[in-house]
C-alpha cells in the first residue's frame, strides 16, 4: 500500500498529498485513526480522505486501512527483494525480485480495476460491430494478445502494428465502432491523435493504462487501469505487460460469459482448426 502512494505521489492533488505524506509519516498512527482523525492531523478534510483512498483503488477507509495494516505487517524477506535491481544481483537475486514485483504489480492494478468500467466496455464491445484495436511500443504485444482472442470468438477486430495503417482505419470507423487502446503511460502521440480521432467521430474509446494522470484519460470513454510500478531499468515496462495481459484476459473471460454457450463452440472450433498446423 504504502508503496503505491509513493509511485503515485506526483499525481496527486495538493490536499491528497497532505494525506499522503501523513501516511507515509506515521502508518502506525494512521491504522488506529478515523476519517475525521486523518483529515485534522492531515489538515485536509474527511471528503478528501475518502476521494484519496478511492485513489488507491479503495472504497472506504476502513478497507484502507485493513490494506495498510497487512503492508505494516510484510515479510522482511519480501522488502528484501523489493529493492530496485543493480549489477551485483545474482541469478537467485534477479529470480526473486522479478517474481515479488510481478506479483505485487497484479496484486495492485488488481486494487485499482474498476468493475464498473468493465462492465461498460463489455457492454460496448458486445454491441459494436467492428472493434479496432492498437498498442503502443511494447504495448504491441498486449494489443495483438487481445486481437488473437476475440478473433477466436469471432468478433470483427481491425488492428495494424504500423500507426499510419492504424491511423487509416480510423478513418472509417463510426459512432457504433470501438477504439481500444493499451498504452503505458497515456502519453504517446500516436495514442492521442488515435483517440482524439476516435473522440471527432464519436467513437467509444476503452483505454488501457496505468495509474496516474494522462491526456489519453481525458479523451477515453472507458479506462481500465493498471497500477504504476517504480521505473528500474526494464522492470516498470514489464511488470506492466504482465499486468496489462491480466486485464486483458478478465474483460476477454466476462465477455465469452456476457456472449453465452455458443462462444465455446467458436472456441473449441478454433482450437481444432489451429491443432491441424501440428504434427
Amino acid at each position: 500500500m504504502r508503496k503505491i502512494i509513493r509511485n503515485q505521489f506526483d499525481h496527486y492533488s495538493a490536499s491528497e498529498q497532505l494525506i499522503a505524506r501523513y501516511i507515509l509519516d506515521h502508518p502506525d498512527q494512521v491504522v488506529e485513526m478515523t476519517t475525521k482523525q486523518l483529515a485534522e492531523a492531515s489538515q485536509s478534510s474527511e471528503a478528501a480522505v475518502i476521494r484519496f483512498c478511492k485513489r488507491t483503488g479503495i472504497n472506504s477507509f476502513t478497507d484502507f486501512k485493513i490494506e495498510l495494516t497487512k503492508d505494516l505487517s510484510a515479510s522482511p524477506v519480501s522488502e528484501q527483494w523489493d529493492s530496485p535491481l543493480n549489477h551485483e544481483d545474482n541469478l537467485g537475486d534477479i529470480v526473486n525480485k522479478v517474481f515479488v514485483k510481478t506479483n505485487q504489480a497484479l496484486q495492485n492494478t488488481q486494487k485499482l480495476l474498476s468493475l464498473e468500467e468493465i462492465e461498460r466496455a463489455v457492454s460496448l464491445l458486445l454491441k459494436a460491430p467492428r472493434i479496432y484495436i492498437y498498442g503502443a511500443g511494447g504495448s504491441f504485444i498486449v494489443a495483438n494478445d487481445l486481437a488473437q482472442k476475440l478473433l477466436r470468438i469471432n468478433l470483427p477486430v481491425f488492428q495494424a502494428a504500423d500507426i499510419h495503417l492504424q491511423m487509416t482505419m480510423a478513418a472509417n470507423m463510426t459512432k457504433e465502432d470501438v477504439l481500444i487502446v493499451i498504452s503505458t503511460s497515456g502519453k504517446t502521440k500516436e495514442i492521442l491523435d488515435l483517440l482524439t480521432v476516435a473522440s471527432e467521430k464519436g467513437t467509444s474509446s476503452i483505454l488501457l493504462t496505468q495509474n496516474g494522470r494522462s491526456p489519453a484519460k481525458r479523451i477515453a470513454n472507458v479506462i481500465l487501469t493498471i497500477s504504476e510500478e517504480e521505473h528500474n531499468i526494464r522492470m516498470a515496462t514489464m511488470t506492466a505487460r504482465i499486468a496489462q495481459l491480466a486485464v486483458i484476459d478478465t474483460l476477454f473471460i466476462y465477455l465469452c460469459m456476457q456472449k453465452g454457450p455458443e462462444v465455446y463452440e467458436r472456441i473449441i472450433d478454433t482450437h481444432q482448426v489451429a491443432q491441424r498446423l501440428k504434427l
